[in-house]
Formats: structure tokens, C-alpha cells, sequence
């Protein structure tokens, strides 16, 4: 299934202008050294989308480049150590959940050297495969279109 249009905007970078967006975020699929899914389950106080399964990452900072607020992220959410060349680009896109005002850079990361320590931020849920996440019944749009596309790419399993 394609998760593009009604849910999800794919962007074009080379043709963004961001400051028609209300916030700029970076969200990444993490797959462990142990070839594991590993996702952010929101917690139920969270301000935005309480108990929602969602991919890791967060705001973009003034002056920060995208891949500079992943890796920041990465560290801060699993004690990642993230080698930037190691990362793929997924491109951007903005979801039906905040109505298209935020755009979200999109990622997947391999930490084949087994860097994470934890997770510091809301719960790490970890899957063996995509139809396993999929089940989820609280999944952020950007999660689902990143899962399919993560797959369709031969990332994930």
C-alpha cells in the first residue's frame, strides 16, 4: 500500500522552501546491531500524540542542519554514536496528523557497531519484522510511510 497522498507528502529538497513550515523535524528508523526494528513509543503524558508509536529523532535547531539535529537526536534518544556517512536519506515529507505544517527529514540508520545504550526518551519497542510493527494500533503517519519505504528498499526486513 502507498501511503503517499492522503497521509503523507513526499517534498522535493532541491525545491523547499522551508519557511512555509510551522517546525522542522528529523525522524529515523533505527535498526540495532542485532538486525532489530527499533521504534519510540510516545508515552500517554506526552504532549503531542500520547501513545503513539513513533520513529526517533526531533526539532531541528536554529542553524542546524538537518543530519546535524539526527545525529544529536540519536545520541540524546539511544546514546547513539552516529557516523553521518552511515546514515541514508530518505528525503522529507509532511503528514495528515499536523495537517502538512511540519516538515519532517526522514531517515534510516544501520548501528552495525552496536553504539546505543538505552533509551532515554519514551520507551524503545523493538521488531523482528515490518509486519510486526505494522500491528501497532497508535502509529504516527510519517512511521508507517518510513516502515514501508524502509522495506521497499530492502533496509528493513
Amino acid at each position: 500500500m502507498n501511503y503517499s497522498g492522503e497521509f503523507i507528502k513526499t517534498c522535493d529538497i532541491s525545491k523547499l522552501d522551508e519557511s512555509v513550515y510551522k517546525n522542522r523535524f528529523v525522524g529515523c528508523i533505527v535498526l540495532t546491531n542485532d538486525n532489530k526494528i527499533l521504534l519510540q513509543q510516545r508515552g500517554e503524558n506526552w504532549q503531542n500524540h500520547p501513545g503513539y508509536l513513533s520513529e526517533f529523532g526531533g526539532h531541528i535547531e536554529a542553524n542546524e542542519t538537518p543530519m546535524q539535529a539526527l545525529v544529536r537526536e540519536l545520541n540524546e534518544e539511544l546514546g547513539a554514536i552516529v557516523d553521518a556517512s552511515e546514515v541514508v536519506s530518505l528525503g522529507a515529507v509532511t503528514e495528515a496528523m499536523t495537517s502538512h505544517s511540519e516538515l519532517i527529514y526522514v531517515y534510516f540508520w544501520h548501528d552495525k557497531q552496536g553504539t546505543i545504550t538505552g533509551c532515554y526518551e519514551g520507551e524503545g519497542k523493538y521488531y523482528n519484522t515490518i509486519n510486526e510493527a505494522l500491528k501497532h494500533p497508535k502509529m504516527m503517519d510519517s512511521l508507517r510511510w518510513l516502515l514501508h519505504e524502509c522495506h521497499r528498499r530492502n533496509l528493513i526486513p
